[in-house]
């Protein structure tokens, strides 16, 4: 009897195989999970800037507005009767952000105009309402 060390090339090729088919299956799944990771951390982003947005006004007892402008979102505060760029972040990934209004948070707490925010990708699709009081209302569409 031989005695054999190692893995014949038959045994490496079932192997590869087997991995490969398990990859290739998984797929979908790795995918969906991605895209649902993606559009999750955008709608957080974007929530808590808002929340930051209203907490800035109150605290500073001053107007803060909230933009978004391409891939790049904005706080801007107003100084000396002009909007100053206070905080940019950018928009990662294939995120796509569209907002009907920029909103602006007075020192009462209140937001005006309302708006809606659309954030959506290739799988999901989302709405983030802001009302007059600056309550935040997720929904999936």
């Amino acid at each position: 009897m031989r005695n054999s060390k190692g893995i014949t090339i038959l045994e490496l090729l079932c192997a590869v195989t087997i991995g490969m088919f398990v990859l290739t299956s998984s797929f979908p799944a790795i995918s969906s999970f991605l895209s649902r990771v993606e559009i999750s951390n955008a709608i957080s982003s974007t929530t808590s800037h808002l929340s930051e947005a209203r907490y800035l006004s109150l605290s500073e007892s001053r107007k803060v507005r909230f933009r978004i402008i391409d891939r790049e979102g904005r706080l801007e505060i107003i100084k000396d009767h002009k909007w100053i760029n206070y905080k940019s972040w950018e928009i990662n990934g294939d995120v796509k952000i569209t907002s009907n209004a920029s909103p602006v948070f007075n020192p009462k707490g209140s937001a005006s105009p309302m708006c809606t925010i659309k954030i959506s990708n290739k799988m999901y699709s989302y709405k983030i309402a802001l009302s007059f009081a600056g309550r935040i209302r997720i929904t999936k569409l």
